[in-house]
């Protein structure tokens, strides 16, 4: 086993790292950080979150980093604002006493405060690409004289759209400085970029342990769309020590699953794209210190949120392709700890569940929502033993005289009972709680269908909605999961009436508009429509804006 010692560290770097509890190096950092300290080649590093590469590029920037220079020595590229604020964070606990200042710069954060620190002088520059962009436009940021270029989840700023903005800043970057990117993939467009900004690189893989490999359990739960947050309530309780995100769709749907969980009583808050960066920065602080145990969360806000120890991922709703569904449920099961990623869908939504489980690879095993007997179970459990922790270690002297009191006449069975009534209500018993119904073989009954009309042609959810009702004479709410595209509209219909709905629109309008499709959102495998209403695929026609019958 190698140890820090062995890397070649100085002393107050070891020092720091004991202060810090580190005992032995992870495989990614005893690969990195003996080259960064004695080679000169560049490094591709391939390593997944959680396995350390922060320490792994951060020691040797503090090393290397000298003090009283007052110049940009490192610049640390990171993909969102709250990966910037983490590795600056993590880079100032493992300085220990070296006198060398390390400053993060993002967006959202006041541009005068940055140019104020940046006058000042600082050694080591973590921030995100529009930021550090806007820095360098100004001439407030200076990085000709680099020790270092690190880019960190190169992956990631690729994905994001940031490719030209790292080239533009690699370009102004001094040719002699030493580059390392750290990604989780090894994507076209990062290695194009080490062939483009490196010189001579080596490739640094470290192949997952079983500790660094996932242990997560994926389940679902069925129920009404109606049952949702109810079947949320009891995912929560059956669990007392759920520590996790809840994935939504949109920012309303996080401040409002976030405000119901929040009136009754769960301790949870909500993060999107509206709120300002101290707002951010003080809900994320709330959540890591677990005054705040749930986070409600969109796919974008989510990023850069790394917190190791969460206990659940739950997909409240669907993603929209299987790639975010392998990202939001990687959050949980890492460093050899237990994770459980749970979604819950409606009955529409299963055929696009297993869609997400095929073409992810992930075996997602259904079961039943935990039972009301089993979250009371649970409840009653975790209250037994807070009591007899207090029980057996906490003062309660104060409250001894008017237990007794209280229990000159009463029995004390009555008072215990109704002391618990008094300050559980009704979590206790059975019928504080809300039945959910199964989900049984009828309420699965629907068939996902594609139509070759969408936005070029004037549709919109409610226009569509109203044109198959009138042409396939159906009751508007049988037409759900509408999602209207460019040049095509998916939508599901009862599977009773899909064969009449696809017959009567397609002998109606002379052409095959409808056919059945792929799971709400894809595009139909693998099939096409008929030539002539091949309107997916091909230029929208020369024809009027169509509009359902009925309108002007």
């Amino acid at each position: 086993m190698t140890t820090f010692q062995e890397l070649g560290l100085s002393g107050p770097t070891l020092d720091a790292l004991k202060t810090k509890g580190f005992i032995d190096p992870t495989p990614i950092q005893a690969l990195t950080i003996p080259r960064l300290l004695s080679g000169d080649k560049d490094i591709v590093g391939q390593a997944q979150t959680g396995t350390g590469k922060t320490a792994a590029f951060g020691l040797p920037v503090i090393e290397a980093a000298k003090e009283g220079a007052r110049r940009v020595q490192s610049l640390i590229l990171t993909p969102t604002r709250e990966l910037a604020i983490q590795v600056a964070e993590e880079l100032d606990s493992l300085k220990g006493g070296k006198r060398i200042r390390v400053l993060p710069v993002y967006g959202g954060q006041a541009i005068h405060m940055q140019l104020k620190a940046l006058r000042q002088g600082a050694d080591v520059v973590v921030g995100t690409p529009g930021r550090i962009m806007d820095h360098l436009e100004r001439g407030s940021l200076r990085i000709d004289e680099l020790s270092f270029f690190i880019l960190d989840e190169a992956d990631e700023m690729c994905n994001m759209g940031f490719v030209d903005d790292v080239r533009a800043i690699l370009a102004s970057a001094n040719q002699d400085r030493r580059t390392l990117m750290f990604s989780a993939t090894m994507d076209r467009e990062v290695l194009a970029i080490a062939r483009e900004f490196m010189g001579d690189y080596e490739v640094l893989t470290v192949k997952p342990e079983t500790s660094d490999v996932p242990l997560t359990r994926h389940i679902f739960h069925e129920m009404a769309d109606s049952d949702r947050f109810e079947a949320l309530c009891r995912v929560i309780d059956a669990h007392a020590d759920f520590y996790g995100l809840v994935f939504v769709r949109t920012r309303a749907d996080a401040d409002l699953v976030a405000a119901r969980l929040g009136q009754r009583g769960y301790p949870s808050e909500p993060i999107h794209g509206d709120l300002n960066q101290p707002q951010r920065e003080k809900i994320l602080a709330s959540f890591r210190d677990r005054r705040a145990t749930i986070l409600v969360a969109t796919d974008v806000a989510a990023r850069g949120i790394d917190v190791p120890d969460l206990t659940h991922v739950v997909n409240f709703a669907l993603p929209q392709d299987p790639q975010t569904f392998v990202h939001r449920t990687g959050r949980t099961g890492r460093a050899g700890k237990q994770g459980v990623a749970i979604t819950l869908i409606a009955p529409g939504e299963f055929r696009k569940l297993m869609y997400i489980s095929k073409s992810s690879g992930i075996e997602i095993a259904k079961e039943p929502l935990p039972r009301i007997e089993d979250v009371i179970h649970s409840k009653k459990r975790k209250v037994t033993a807070e009591l007899e922790a207090i029980l057996d270690g906490g003062d309660h002297s104060g409250y001894l005289a008017m237990a007794g009191e209280l229990l000159e006449d009463k029995d004390a069975v009555e008072v215990v009972a109704a002391l618990l009534r008094n300050a559980f209500g009704d979590e206790l018993v059975e019928s504080g709680y809300r039945k959910i119904a199964p989900v049984g073989p009828e309420n699965r009954g629907r068939a996902d269908l594609v139509c070759a009309l969408g936005r070029t042609h004037g549709m919109t959810p409610p226009k569509f909605v109203d044109f198959v009702a009138s042409a396939a004479h159906l009751k508007p709410w049988a037409i759900q999961h509408v999602r209207v595209m460019g040049d095509r509209t998916t939508f599901t219909v009862p599977a009773a009436e899909a064969e009449r709905v696809m017959n009567s629109i397609n002998s109606r309008q002379g052409e095959a508009l409808v056919m059945r499709g792929q799971p709400t959102g894809q595009k139909p495998g693998g099939r096409s429509f008929p030539k002539k209403a091949n309107r997916p695929y091909g230029k929208p026609p020369r024809r009027k804006t169509f509009k359902p019958r009925g309108e002007g």
